[in-house]
């Protein structure tokens, strides 16, 4: 009984070389492979966003606590016309110390909830995804702030309807620029922290605590130098839309705690082991 070689027939032949040409002809046939374009990435990371359970309680959390601030104000009128900025600077008080949580969150559930490796196998630039989370973050806190700013607005003309002394709206444009420009660095802070830690209860507890301990305990050791990195004080500063002279100093803690963060998160998203 004599043993044959079976050889396995190519799809192009049995020529090695006339594989090889089908092979590259098919490869060459096919159209280029394209990225996705960075608005459709915005819009599936906003869609993470507000798809999950936590995310829409987030969401609705932050909305009631400017109602509940804004229901205040309305039943604590005060002699004289309702103003906007008052019933705004009351609404945003809450709604700033919640919105970075929005930030951090979008940064950290991919790594939280173990999905980083399909997100990544979809779309294996990872730079480009994570900018979009940044860009979610800050185009949905700017949907929240407006909401916000509308339930002021509506809480302004019941109060001074209410009141009999009428409202004023003196600065509104002013005061919304603030706002909003504030609020969205603070959520790029809360982001930046979010892509450097990658786990969602470290990350907003650290966001919270050092620059908190740092506002209270800097001018004790530092005194008026502890302005350099009291990021607080320049979100305030530019809410108010007056830097009192202080330019240099808003600069260096917005780069120490936004701008430092946001490239060694990117940096480290980058690197970082996906599972």
């Amino acid at each position: 009984m004599t043993v044959t070689d079976v050889t396995t027939p190519t799809a192009a032949g049995t020529n090695p070389a006339a594989a090889g040409k089908h092979r590259a002809a098919v490869a060459s046939s096919l159209p280029p492979a394209t990225g996705q374009p960075f608005l459709k990435l915005v819009a599936i990371e906003l869609r993470k966003s507000v798809n999950t359970r936590s995310g829409r309680m987030l969401i609705l959390g932050i909305l009631a606590v400017a109602l509940a601030a804004l229901t205040w104000q309305l039943t604590h009128l005060p002699n004289g016309p309702v103003a906007f900025s008052d019933n705004l600077m009351a609404a945003s008080t809450g709604v700033q110390l919640l919105l970075p949580v929005i930030g951090v969150m979008a940064m950290t559930s991919e790594w939280t909830q173990r999905t980083a490796l399909t997100t990544f196998t979809l779309s294996p630039r990872r730079v480009r995804v994570q900018l979009a989370k940044f860009v979610a973050a800050i185009v949905l806190s700017v949907v929240v702030l407006t909401v916000t700013s509308a339930l002021a607005l509506g809480a302004t003309a019941v109060g001074g309807a209410a009141g009999g002394d009428g409202a004023t709206y003196a600065g509104l444009g002013g005061s919304l620029a603030g706002a909003y420009l504030a609020n969205a660095l603070n959520v790029v802070m809360g982001a930046a922290f979010g892509a450097v830690i990658a786990q969602t209860a470290v990350a907003i507890l650290v966001f919270f605590i050092a620059p908190t301990a740092w506002s209270l305990a800097g001018p004790a050791l530092f005194k008026d130098n502890a302005d350099w990195l009291d990021v607080f004080g320049a979100f305030g500063r530019i809410a108010e839309r007056d830097l009192h002279g202080m330019l240099p100093e808003t600069l260096t803690a917005i780069g120490v705690w936004i701008v430092l963060p946001t490239i060694g998160g990117l940096w480290a998203s980058s690197r970082r082991e996906v599972k």
